[in-house]
């Protein structure tokens, strides 16, 4: 497949910002926590702040020919709910377009057992977002997929359980915004661009 052409987001690039030395509290495979000092645009006195740091990620809308959007009911066990969610998942190779992108496809098919349709399916990036911004350096590029073929039951990892797939039309899933039963910040905030570029 062609990578698309796509920003990434490179931490520090506004003038005036510059983190002028850190610690670290805490570090595993998964997540780091760093004390760290600042100066900002506004301030030039240090400011310090507990960042945690985690992996960047992908969130995808997979698309049906038919305009249906394709969701997961994945369990979501630090606040013991599960979530009708876009799929998603973290980049665990260095971030680029290639390993956005093959993450990205990766989810697809894992997740939501779909694929891009051989003949016609494009990956189209939506740019990104920052899902916690007050304690937490993770961010989330965006993309739409479509159309996307069903080729396999999902397959998650180990850590992961998916209960249900389901296809939403636009009309669907804006209910189910509206009546509060999606409420995790990818899913609002992939769909916020969707609607934001005129898409259903």
């Amino acid at each position: 497949m062609l990578i698309p052409d796509f920003d990434l987001y490179t931490p520090g690039a506004e003038p005036g910002w510059v983190k002028t030395r850190s610690e670290t509290a805490f570090e595993n495979p998964h997540i780091g926590v760093e004390r760290a000092w600042f100066t900002t645009p506004n301030r030039h006195e240090e400011v310090p702040w507990m960042v945690v740091q985690r992996k960047a990620a992908v969130a995808i809308a997979p698309m049906l020919e038919d305009g249906r959007f394709v969701m997961v009911h994945q369990e979501r066990l630090p606040v013991m709910q599960t979530m009708w969610e876009f799929p998603a998942g973290q980049i665990d190779t260095e971030v680029t377009r290639e390993s956005i992108i093959y993450t990205a496809l990766n989810e697809l098919r894992e997740e939501c057992g779909c694929a891009l349709d051989n003949e016609h399916g494009t990956l189209e990036p939506l740019g990104w977002y920052f899902p916690s911004q007050g304690f937490t350096d993770e961010i989330v590029y965006l993309f739409t997929a479509k159309p996307v073929c069903v080729v396999s039951r999902p397959e998650p990892d180990g850590s992961e359980h998916i209960s249900d797939v389901r296809f939403v039309s636009a009309g669907e899933l804006r209910g189910m915004i509206a009546a509060n039963a999606i409420t995790n910040a990818l899913t609002l905030a992939l769909y916020a661009r969707i609607a934001a570029q005129g898409l259903p």
